[in-house]
């Protein structure tokens, strides 16, 4: 159960087709990196408790390709900043060699101050979603696939939207998002750049 102390933050998730309510921003960033992520095609929130105390839940289940699920857990345990690079390297490995299982699903923890180097994709998915959003509700196979057929070779969103002028650009936007979301399209850009006129994208 929620407390009154506790921030809830309203979603509409594309990839669900169904709002979530989500307890924090750190599980709000998790949101957007599962509808970026073509792999993840199922998820839910909140879906269990780390132990019996009752007082702390898995942020998410998650459903990835080609089967199988696991949990995913924002670490509150690794918020303090690591100094000491070796120590931390060592820390990583030594995670990564002890695979936590709850359930009987792998728990992958995530430590807070992994979230920060997110805040560039994260910020760029997050204008992305109400694209996504709109396009879930007047969807366009035609446009889609013949968005697709012309990035074989990478061409910018201002190259895009140029070609596809005679049709309506924030829907030439959504299509472009969605392929992008269903893997079918690329763009490294995402993770690194803000999302702009020069931003870049090929077929997969």
């Amino acid at each position: 159960m929620r407390r009154a102390s506790q921030r809830r933050i309203e979603v509409f998730s594309p990839k669900l087709g169904r709002r979530l309510s989500l307890s924090s921003y750190g599980a709000w960033q998790l949101w957007l990196a599962l509808e970026a992520n073509p792999m993840a095609i199922d998820f839910c929130e909140r879906p269990a408790y780390v132990d019996t105390s009752g007082r702390r839940m898995i942020d998410f289940w998650v459903r990835l390709r080609p089967g199988g699920g696991e949990f995913w857990l924002l670490d509150h345990a690794n918020d303090s900043e690591q100094t000491d690079d070796a120590a931390d390297a060592s820390a990583q490995e030594d995670r990564a060699a002890h695979v936590e299982q709850l359930h009987g699903l792998p728990l992958r923890r995530i430590a807070r101050g992994d979230l920060l180097g997110w805040s560039t994709p994260v910020s760029n998915w997050a204008r992305i979603i109400p694209y996504l959003v709109t396009w879930r509700r007047f969807p366009d196979a035609v446009l889609a696939q013949s968005i697709v057929v012309h990035l074989g070779r990478t061409h910018t969103l201002d190259d895009i939207l140029a070609h596809f002028a005679d049709h309506d650009l924030p829907l030439v936007e959504a299509a472009l998002y969605s392929v992008v979301a269903g893997g079918r399209v690329l763009s490294p850009d995402l993770a690194t750049s803000p999302l702009g006129g020069d931003t870049r994208f090929c077929r997969a």
